[in-house]
């Protein structure tokens, strides 16, 4: 189990397979460029400003020191030349009368320290090596006992401090043999520069903060790199989540499970698609639903005129049937395969009108069209004892629309309405330009449609006496209703029961 556990967890990180994967390789990509790039300038900036920060730290503690020793130094450079000449005069006096001796160096004592114990005492204060240089730039004391006293020193900062100017240098130290940040500065007297004072540190100290510098920084990047990390897993979970979720559900509506829904209760772009997956599911499935209650009407109504041809081929077979009966059965085998034509017609129709792409027709006046399929369908009416009647300008509009679908729309209405009114009824079609589209109106005398058959005149195979109806398909309006819609236009019904129906369909002008 945990195996399989750990390969389901590589299979959803494969990159080639996974837009988790995906979005946290980009995002870590962007971050490590970005913030890698940010830690490195800010890093160099702060290393910079801090290595400043430290040498000028160093060359105020030189100034003060310097302005501090001022007044030591005098007294031990009047000390050390009245003890120079006490020395000269003690050696002139050994020489004369023979004698020798060895004299010490001394250190005039300062309050109840000597120049010595100053220094060092400073030295410790400070945490750096504090060397004393002459004016001859040669060392007077170092509070480091490997710094060799008397000893000439020509560095660019002692040499900067005797011109009483500032500068430092970071270079390895000679006695300790190591790398130490130097500065100097001079000591001014009345008479003008009386000595150096010169202050180093190791550099090891600076190197150490620069070091923990960086390994802040480099800290504070990774744990920011670990958080955008953490953040696109979980906004590469929030988004493959719901497309997993979306991606079972369209298997399982492939499988034939017509039923499932996704219902997500999002807000953002997701739930919109969740939304439109749901919407799409629900319209296969009452596409499905119509398409196989369209096979089966369709089967049914093709059944009924083969099973009349069938029937009364087998008793035109029979050589008992006379003359007459023959000559019946053979018009009613016309009849139906009339009718059986007539329906494959519509069926043919209908799934040109469905399934292939309309074009853009060329701008159509309808009104000779409308002209012509009322003068065929003249006899039509006069043989079922009806009035038909035309109200049709010269021209109207015009409407984009191909000629065949415009006969097609009026013929069907007019069948309708011819096929629905009583003997001695009227049939009237009326066409005219309203607002911005094309209206053709056609009325009858007929029998009306009922209130609860009214939704449903355009369904296909839908008819609202099936019992008294044996010639209509119910195909025709749903014919009218596809090529209307496909042009962007409006089909509508008004009747009532009795007293008779008027069709009318709404046909938007072209541009």
């Amino acid at each position: 189990m945990p195996n399989r556990t750990i390969m389901t967890i590589l299979h959803r990180l494969n990159p080639r397979r996974s837009l988790t994967t995906r979005i946290i390789l980009v995002n870590l990509t962007l971050v490590l460029l970005a913030l890698g790039g940010l830690v490195m300038w800010a890093g160099w900036r702060l290393q910079k400003s801090l290595i400043e920060e430290v040498e000028s730290g160093l060359e105020v503690r030189a100034l003060i020191l310097a302005n501090g020793l001022r007044e030591p130094l005098q007294q031990q450079i009047s000390f050390q030349e009245a003890y120079e000449e006490q020395t000269h005069q003690e050696e002139e006096k050994d020489e004369a009368t023979g004698d020798e001796g060895e004299h010490d160096e001394v250190f005039a004592p300062i309050g109840n320290r000597d120049f010595k114990a100053l220094i060092d005492s400073y030295a410790r204060d400070l945490g750096a090596r504090v060397t004393v240089l002459g004016p001859d730039l040669t060392i007077t004391y170092s509070s480091d006992p490997r710094v060799t006293p008397h000893t000439a020193i020509l560095a660019p900062e002692v040499v900067a401090a005797a011109q009483q100017k500032e500068d430092h240098t970071l270079r390895e130290d000679a006695w300790s043999n190591e790398e130490r940040l130097f500065v100097a500065a001079p000591i001014l007297g009345n008479a003008g520069l009386e000595g150096i004072v010169q202050l180093s540190i190791p550099a090891s100290h600076l190197n150490e903060r620069v070091r923990a510098m960086w390994l802040t920084l480099i800290s504070a990047g990774l744990v920011l790199t670990l958080l955008f990390v953490l953040a696109s897993i979980f906004l590469g979970e929030q988004i493959t989540r719901p497309l997993r979720q979306l991606t079972a559900t369209a298997h399982r509506l492939a499988g034939g499970d017509l039923s499932v829904r996704l219902e997500m209760d999002r807000k953002d772009e997701l739930g919109d698609l969740a939304a439109a997956f749901d919407h799409m599911a629900e319209e296969i499935s009452q596409l499905l639903a119509r398409e196989r209650a369209f096979v089966a009407n369709a089967s049914h109504e093709l059944r009924s005129p083969v099973t009349a041809i069938q029937l009364r081929a087998e008793l035109l077979q029979m050589t008992s049937a006379d003359d007459a009966r023959r000559e019946r059965y053979i018009r009613e085998i016309r009849q139906e395969s009339e009718n059986l034509g007539n329906l494959l017609q519509q069926l043919l129709d209908l799934d040109r009108a469905q399934s292939s792409p309309r074009p853009d027709e060329e701008a159509l006046d309808i009104a000779p069209c409308l002209r012509k399929v009322g003068d065929l369908m003249q006899p039509l009416a006069q043989r079922a004892g009806l009035t038909l009647t035309t109200d049709i300008p010269e021209s109207l509009p015009p409407a984009r629309l191909a000629e065949q679908d415009c006969q097609i729309i009026l013929r069907n209405l007019l069948d309708n309405a011819i096929k629905y009114t009583p003997a001695g009824g009227r049939v009237a079609v009326q066409a005219r330009a309203v607002a911005d589209d094309v209206e053709i109106r056609v009325q009858d005398t007929g029998v009306g449609i009922p209130a609860q058959d009214l939704p449903h005149i355009f369904d296909r195979f839908y008819r609202v006496d099936k019992a008294r109806d044996r010639t209509g398909s119910g195909l025709g309006l749903s014919l009218v209703k596809e090529i209307v819609t496909q042009h962007r236009g409006q089909v509508w019904a008004e009747s009532t029961e009795g007293a008779g129906a008027t069709l009318v369909v709404h046909l938007p002008r072209a541009a």
